[in-house]
């Protein structure tokens, strides 16, 4: 269960560096639509089945809410609120089947990262938060594409 909390982490925490390049109105409306939004999706029954789908659909969805941070011009009107609520339904989606809501809560914080990625943007250090961004898009495009391939002795009756 460990690699669905750090996906869950990691995600909140893309959303909120990438909120760094929004506005500040936009920023904090679109860290309190992802809060919402996964507590709501997280409320919702979601088959146990349905657990490799959205962690592979939660590690894409990082790698586009993080190269969309990184574009030159920013956020277009809506972007935040869209980011935002997208990644607080891929969390709280997997956080259904995954984790319980304490965990949840201790996950949601990450998204005011924004908060002092604007403070370093403000002193001219905005490529801190860029460089993290295209790390973290690197570790989610890599733990996508290997959720994909099929790793000879991962399977379960391969496991003794």
């Amino acid at each position: 269960m460990s690699n669905e909390l750090v996906a869950m982490a990691l995600l909140c925490a893309v959303v909120g560096l990438g909120l760094t390049f929004a506005d500040g109105r936009a920023a904090w409306l679109a860290a309190g639509g992802l809060a919402g939004t996964a507590v709501i999706a997280w409320s919702l029954p979601v088959p146990g089945s349905f657990d490799s789908m959205i962690l592979s659909v939660l590690w894409l969805s990082m790698v586009v809410t993080a190269a969309l941070a990184l574009l030159p011009r920013g956020f277009s009107q809506g972007g935040p609120v869209v980011i935002g609520v997208n990644g607080g339904a891929w969390i709280g989606a997997l956080g259904s089947v995954s984790s319980s809501l304490a965990q949840l809560a201790l996950i949601l914080p990450l998204a005011l990262l924004f908060i002092p990625g604007k403070w370093l943007s403000s002193r001219g250090h905005a490529i801190v938060a860029k460089v993290v961004l295209s790390w973290m898009m690197a570790v989610a495009a890599l733990s996508f594409l290997v959720s994909l391939m099929p790793t000879p002795g991962y399977v379960p009756d391969h496991m003794e």
